[in-house]
């Protein structure tokens, strides 16, 4: 079990959230990426950001309930810098993209309140 502020995650339905979780990193990604950005013609810059933001939020309210881990702090901190990345005068993607990958491993090294890992990965 995975203890929270409010009670408890099984094991399954954690890593399930995780899952998703990468999955919401990777589009930043694609959004982004020379060779799949043209694909998404509606996701300008400000609705880029709007995603980004949703998904910050929704990382904090993690970081809260699970009383402030610090793999969250490096993984925002990275994700921060990644969109840094974006809003500069020449974009490149190179860094942007190391920068979200970090983020990814970020998740899978999440700790318990009690200390362990839950990784299905």
């Amino acid at each position: 079990m995975i203890e929270h502020k409010y009670g408890s995650f099984t094991e399954e339905q954690f890593n399930e959230y995780k899952n998703q979780l990468h999955k919401k990193l990777f589009w930043l990604l694609i959004y982004k990426d020379p060779a799949t950005k043209d694909q998404f013609p509606n996701v300008d810059q400000a609705n880029y950001e709007q995603y980004f933001s949703h998904i910050m939020h929704e990382i904090d309210g993690l970081n809260s309930i699970l009383s402030y881990p610090v793999e969250i702090c490096s993984m925002i901190s990275l994700l921060e810098s990644a969109l840094h990345e974006t809003q500069k005068e020449i974009f490149e993607y190179k860094p942007y993209r190391k920068l979200i990958l970090d983020a990814h491993a970020m998740i899978d090294k999440i700790q318990c309140k009690d200390g362990s890992q839950s990784n299905e990965h």
